[in-house]
């Protein structure tokens, strides 16, 4: 139980001749009989005592600094016999070498957890925007965009101008950087009403923000992106237990990761003249959505996926993978997104208990299933390979 532990006062030997008060030893309830802390008391040894009530804030602090350690265990849990990071999925690696994209090809890069970059030649759109991504020795307290790291992403990404910036729901590892890669990029915002006022808070102006409608098409260039409605992945309790609440007024930072309230979860249809690609984002599925949506690729969160019972693993996929036909599937949000984006990301969690599943059916359906390291290019829909 989080903020528990026993005081048990004793007395030596020794101090007992000298006549001494007794110490009041702390032990936490997982057993060990380290001493963390000596305290004088005034009673009687050899009785036991409840360690005095911590304040509701600071069990609750407590509680997410917990939750978070628990949600970064797997990623270096796993079997020693593995090997490290996402290696053992080396074979599907798109590493074939990225063109600059014409004729109506379209390059997507990826930049960590749900940040896409697209770029045909002439215009170019970003999901999330999610880069300064805060260790957890951070993440536990106020936290704010890093603006040298963000710009050195940016560089190196060739994202120093968007015409558009999509985000997909308000949590801080989506919305957190988006006001400034806005102001940095010439990027129009678009967003829920709650990630507008993460952009109010990062001083972007407001003609340069739009409250996005589901089913609504916006247009850039040769690019659509169509606003789906989607869901977010099941919540786990003091992490992102605020799914539908909202921020109602502008967030400035710093500011704790909890006020980045989900304020609702979308996907994106992004179309280039015939073809299409769907951005799952939230890593959930709402049955019967995508009916009648077709897309060429399908960029899939898979991030909670693998803690999901297997009944909610063959639905997602039926509803998000299985319906929409696409021809290529590309997790996305699976990275360890307290460390620096790079090209050697590391998992959250181990990626075979969502990824082998899925493979298996794409197999049997005949889908291509690629990974995209940090960094990572693939160019789609060249002319005689699509």
């Amino acid at each position: 139980m989080i903020g528990r532990s026993w005081f048990v006062v004793r007395r030596s030997p020794e101090r007992a001749q000298r006549g001494s008060r007794p110490e009041l030893r702390r032990f936490e309830t997982t057993g060990s009989c380290t001493p963390l802390r000596t305290l004088r008391a005034p009673t009687d040894h050899g009785r036991r005592v409840r360690a005095p009530r911590r304040s509701r804030s600071g069990l609750r602090r407590a509680a997410v600094i917990l939750a978070l350690l628990l949600a970064l265990a797997p990623a270096g849990a796993q079997d020693p016999r593995q090997p490290a990071g996402i290696e053992r999925y080396r074979n599907y690696l798109l590493t074939d070498p990225a063109p600059d994209p014409t004729g109506g090809a379209v390059r997507v890069t990826f930049l960590g957890t749900a940040t896409l970059l697209f770029d045909d030649g002439e215009t170019k759109l970003m999901t999330d925007g999610f880069l300064s991504r805060p260790p957890l020795r951070k993440v536990i307290g106020k936290i704010e965009t890093d603006p040298k790291v963000v710009d050195a992403a940016l560089e190196k990404a060739g994202a120093t101008k968007l015409a558009a910036l999509f985000v997909a729901h308000s949590h801080y590892d989506h919305a957190f950087d988006c006001a400034y890669v806005t102001r940095k990029t010439g990027a129009i915002l678009y967003g829920s009403a709650s990630t507008l006022n993460v952009g109010r808070g990062g001083d972007v102006p407001e003609e340069r923000m739009v409250r996005f409608d589901y089913d609504k098409e916006y247009a850039f260039g040769k690019f659509t992106v169509k606003v789906l409605r989607a869901r977010h992945s099941p919540a786990i309790r003091f992490l992102n237990d605020d799914l539908g609440q909202t921020i109602d007024r502008p967030l400035k930072q710093p500011a704790s990761f909890k006020d980045y309230k989900e304020g609702g979860a979308y996907d994106f249809l992004i179309r280039h003249g015939p073809n299409a690609i769907l951005v799952n984002a939230g890593g959930s599925y709402i049955e019967g959505s995508r009916d009648n949506v077709r897309a060429d690729a399908v960029f899939v969160t898979t991030a909670m996926l693998g803690l999901q019972r297997p009944a909610f693993q063959t639905a997602f996929y039926d509803e998000t993978i299985g319906k929409v036909r696409p021809k290529l599937v590309v997790p996305i949000h699976w990275d360890n997104f307290m460390t620096p984006l790079s090209d050697q990301l590391k998992p959250q969690f181990d990626p075979a208990d969502a990824w082998d599943p899925m493979i298996r059916r794409l197999r049997a359906d005949r889908i291509r299933f690629g990974v995209l390291q940090g960094y990572g290019r693939a160019t789609l829909f060249v002319r005689g390979k699509e």
